[in-house]
């Protein structure tokens, strides 16, 4: 308790300045403690929506008052974790973490903490349970169908026990641990589903007993309680991708690569998402989530490439979803090998001036390669910068490009100062919505390549796969 003691005394400071019309069950109070940060804030979302962004002060401690909010599930931020906590009014939450184990050190105090802390148990408990599941997956229907049942009971026991210790907890609260433990169950189900896909391909005398896809009467696809609960969205989306990967068997399809980046299984995906989603966010997310897992798996087949994207645009009803899946379908095209970076695309410098990319690109007698970095993710910035100074020592006539996605100028000159990068070969981008129209950025592992004239090799290569060398000799 000595670590929130500061804090609990903000809450009291907080509550003596309310003025006096505002009641302590009108507001919500939101602070806490990160140890080991990887940046400098704390953001806050309900339903999709930003709600706030809490600055660290210089203890890592950040504290919010939240007026007027809405009763329910919340999303924070410390980039690039995430975790979910439930607020309702009066409630005056205080959490704890350190980075490096975020969800096992996450513990909450305060009024509130009780129903959240219980939340970290369960979330725990099925992260316990990932494995297991997975070795389930290799019995028959029927026995496996027994074990998970088996872990659904241990929740709710869990469940039971913590109502009885907290009898004034609100409905709401409760119907969500009991969607929350629910749908995990159901995920399993598609999980076996999707194990047993594999399995039947080797064993056609492999069966799924009938009494298995009877859950499936219980599902409701479109929860607007539970849409922006991601645990409840990969599910549904899990019963979309085995149900467009059925239907490709039933069609005894065939094609050259894996049946879960084809375009056939993906325009399915879509199909299924618009006759079944209706609830709008989730829908849009949805649709928004296939297009990137298409388009990261195809990148040079353009033809197809603008099939799938012409069914998107025709399901897909969100103007900013379907303009950022443009801006990345746009991007591919451009960037394929044998064209050059548009003269229209360009990048700051540290004196703040606009420097167009294929004057970067273009280096007589080398070919180049840009990589991405952001300063508000620290570890990914500190392994990248490794790896990248260790190629710069294996290909010594290599053009290293850095380019970050920071927007604010002066922090992005004191990152690059403070990680000693070379400063001649630093830039940053313009705006960060242009990174997927001029560098068809879904990964920020990304790395670009092109040859000595500014031509394009390779716009897809990743840091983490090292054949992109190949292409460096």
């Amino acid at each position: 308790m000595k670590y929130f003691t500061p804090l609990l005394l903000l809450f009291i400071c907080f509550g003596c300045n309310d003025s006096k019309k505002e009641t302590a069950e009108d507001v919500v109070y939101f602070g806490g403690e990160i140890i080991n940060p990887g940046n400098d804030y704390v953001v806050l979302y309900h339903k999709g929506e930003f709600v706030d962004s809490l600055k660290l002060d210089d203890k890592n401690r950040f504290m919010g008052k939240l007026k007027n909010h809405k009763d329910g599930l919340y999303k924070f931020y410390h980039y690039p974790e995430y975790q979910y906590i439930y607020l309702e009014k009066g409630d005056s939450l205080l959490l704890r973490l350190n980075t490096y184990k975020f969800d096992e050190s996450l513990f909450f105090t305060g009024k509130g903490a009780e129903k959240n802390n219980f939340y970290i148990e369960l979330f725990l408990l099925n992260a316990s349970h990932e494995r297991p599941v997975y070795q389930f997956t290799k019995l028959n229907s029927e026995d496996f169908l027994n074990k998970i049942d088996s872990l659904q009971d241990i929740k709710l026991a869990k469940q039971q026990k913590f109502l009885k210790e907290n009898p004034n907890v609100s409905d709401a609260f409760k119907k969500f641990t009991d969607k929350a433990i629910q749908y995990r169950n159901f995920r399993y189900r598609e999980t076996y589903q999707n194990m047993f896909f594999k399995r039947r391909k080797k064993d056609s005398t492999l069966t799924i007993v009938d009494s298995f896809y009877k859950y499936k009467s219980k599902v409701d696809m479109n929860d607007s309680t539970m849409s922006y609960y991601r645990p409840y969205a990969r599910y549904i989306m899990q019963y979309i991708n085995n149900s467009s990967y059925s239907e490709c068997l039933q069609r005894s399809w065939k094609g050259d690569k894996p049946l879960n980046t084809s375009l056939t299984y993906n325009k399915n995906k879509l199909k299924y998402i618009d006759s079944l989603v209706t609830y709008p966010y989730l829908r849009n997310e949805m649709l928004r989530y296939t297009a990137y897992s298409y388009f990261r798996n195809n990148t040079t087949d353009i033809i197809q490439n603008n099939e799938f994207f012409k069914l998107y645009q025709k399901v897909a009803t969100d103007t900013k979803s379907k303009e950022e899946i443009t801006n990345l379908h746009n991007g591919i095209k451009s960037l394929q090998p044998g064209n050059n970076f548009s003269k229209q695309i360009y990048v700051y410098d540290e004196k703040h001036m606009r420097v167009p990319v294929n004057k970067l690109s273009a280096k007589r007698g080398k070919k180049t390669i840009f990589y991405f970095w952001t300063s508000s993710q620290k570890r990914h910035k500190r392994l990248i910068t490794g790896k990248i100074k260790s190629l710069a020592k294996e290909f010594p006539n290599l053009n290293i490009v850095g380019i970050s996605l920071d927007e604010d100028h002066k922090r992005w000159k004191k990152e690059v100062n403070d990680f000693n990068f070379p400063r001649s070969q630093q830039y940053r981008i313009g705006k960060r919505d242009h990174v997927l129209r001029d560098f068809a950025l879904i990964s920020i592992n990304k790395l670009i390549i092109t040859d000595w004239k500014g031509d394009i090799v390779n716009a897809f290569a990743s840091i983490y796969n090292t054949d992109f060398k190949k292409a460096l000799k």
